[in-house]
Parts: C-alpha cells; sequence; structure tokens
C-alpha cells in the first residue's frame, strides 16, 4: 500500500472520503471517543470527532507515483490538495518489520484493532481498558500510588516532606506516615499534594 496525506475543503471530510472511495481509492481517517457531561440529563454523553480534521490517508495500492491519477484525486469534490514536497504527492514513510513494509497509517490500524479500538478512547470505558483508571476514587488513588511506595508531600503544612503511604481510604485520600522533626508521624493527605519519590537504581 502506498499512503498518502489529503486535506479537505473546511467541514468536509465525509464528502471528500464518500468521493475518493467511489473514485476506487481506500481512505483511513482515526476517530476518538470522548465524553461530555451533559446538564439536563445529569450525566456523560459519549460522542466521537475525527482525530485530524480535514485531513485524510489515502491509499493508492501499487500504484508508482507517476501512474498515480492524482487529477483524479483532487478532482473529488471535497478534496483540497493532496500533501507532499515542492508541489509533488510524497507517501508516508514506511519502516521495515519481519521483512514486511508498514506505513504510519497500517501501524495506527492496527494497533487500534489490538486494543478493541480503545487506544483512542478517551471515555470512563477506555481508560478502564487500559487500566489508567480504577472502578473507584480509591481504586484509582492506590494504582496511582501503591502502598509501600515513598512520596515527598508538595502542598499544604506537611509540605517537603517525605512519606510512605499506609493506606488508602474509601474517600481516595491517603494515609501515610512522615518524617517530622526526624518522628514517623500518621498524615492524611489529598493525591494531588503528593508526587511520587524514584526508587534508588
Amino acid at each position: 500500500m502506498a499512503w498518502y496525506v489529503i486535506r479537505t475543503n473546511i467541514k468536509s471530510e465525509d464528502k471528500a472520503e464518500e468521493n475518493l472511495r467511489r473514485a476506487g481509492f481506500g481512505t483511513y481517517a482515526p476517530w476518538q471517543r470522548f465524553e461530555k457531561w451533559n446538564r439536563r440529563k445529569n450525566t456523560h454523553i459519549v460522542h466521537t470527532r475525527r482525530m485530524v480534521p480535514r485531513y485524510l490517508f489515502v491509499d493508492t495500492g501499487s500504484l508508482a507515483l507517476d501512474d498515480t491519477p492524482w487529477g483524479v484525486i483532487r478532482a473529488c469534490e471535497g478534496v483540497e490538495c493532496v500533501l507532499g514536497v515542492n508541489g509533488r504527492p510524497a507517501p508516508l514513510s514506511a519502516h521495515k518489520a519481519n521483512a514486511k513494509s508498514f506505513s504510519e497509517v497500517e501501524k495506527l490500524q492496527a494497533i487500534m484493532e489490538a486494543e478493541a479500538q480503545h487506544v483512542f478512547d478517551e471515555t470512563r470505558e477506555g481508560k478502564l481498558f487500559r487500566r489508567e483508571i480504577g472502578k473507584n476514587k480509591k481504586e484509582t488513588t492506590k494504582m496511582r500510588f501503591p502502598i509501600g511506595s515513598r512520596v515527598r508531600i508538595n502542598s499544604g503544612p506537611f509540605s517537603a516532606f517525605d512519606a510512605e503511604i499506609t493506606n488508602v481510604t474509601g474517600k481516595g485520600l491517603l494515609m501515610v506516615m512522615a518524617t517530622i522533626f526526624g518522628r514517623l508521624t500518621p498524615v492524611e493527605v489529598a493525591p494531588e499534594s503528593v508526587e511520587p519519590i524514584a526508587s534508588a537504581a
């Protein structure tokens, strides 16, 4: 496959994609799922959007650069231009792997397929799938700050003191033992008030 980047007219991505496919070209555009708070329904509503507005990846197959009907591509309604260098269309670079050549576009497609399309999913469902967050605040805090790990308190009355995490409360607050004036003192702090201390190699 030979992938090129097409820039579309404003708000013409769908039209350009449809016409390019009718002309016999393969197209690809990554999408992203995200959530937006709906006040009237008092809940998050899932939406989708193009990750790269006004741009499409177009596959010209096995055609050589000089054999590709660029005039046909440019004439497709919705297409503004084909990106290139010095007025000449330029293909996306390919990388060698296992004796096969993979373009950046195919790598994106493979990642999305392998991750059940959660790679570009910024919803709670997607973040849970990637284990970026937990099912609740307590679980999320435990994932970020495992019990036994060392942190430095960076705000509040105990700022600049080092501490060790001993527990996480049901509200997601950290219970730590801070070394204050040479003595271990139990302190409750918010996760936003600490930062991890890198362990020695």
